[in-house]
């Protein structure tokens, strides 16, 4: 980064495929997917006032029941990995569980209301948040 090249040229390091690859046997072991290679990478700079992204789900197609197993298992998972501290100030994870998020498995309206506000539509329910 200090030399100019983006984020995602963390990639061409062996170190980084190693660990995808014992990611990827954990995600199957623990979900049932396999890593698609669909691997993104950001450097969020705290020194420069940079955060993390808003609250957001990964994933939202069209049809969004497609996209779980008849179990209703997720078809698609995602793994965060930080390489320098994570704190709630620069880019920490939270997550809403299944039980708590009527669009999980329904999918949002696109017209409606934020699909935070319906997950979370009072204080009480940010209890929720794991």
């Amino acid at each position: 980064l200090q030399h100019g090249w983006p984020p995602s040229f963390i990639m061409m390091y062996d170190e980084v495929w190693d660990i995808i690859s014992r990611l990827d046997a954990i995600m199957a072991q623990t979900t049932g997917n396999s890593c698609n290679m669909d691997i993104l990478a950001w450097y969020v700079d705290p020194n420069a006032g940079h955060t993390g992204f808003a609250p957001h789900r990964d994933r939202q197609p069209d049809d969004s029941p497609a996209t779980f197993r008849p179990d209703g298992a997720a078809m698609y998972t995602t793994a965060w990995m930080p390489w320098v501290d994570a704190v709630p100030e620069n880019s920490c994870l939270y997550v809403v569980p299944r039980w708590a998020d009527p669009g999980y498995y329904e999918g949002d309206d696109d017209d409606g209301p934020d699909p935070l506000t319906v997950a979370l539509p009072s204080k009480e329910c940010y209890q929720h948040i794991r």
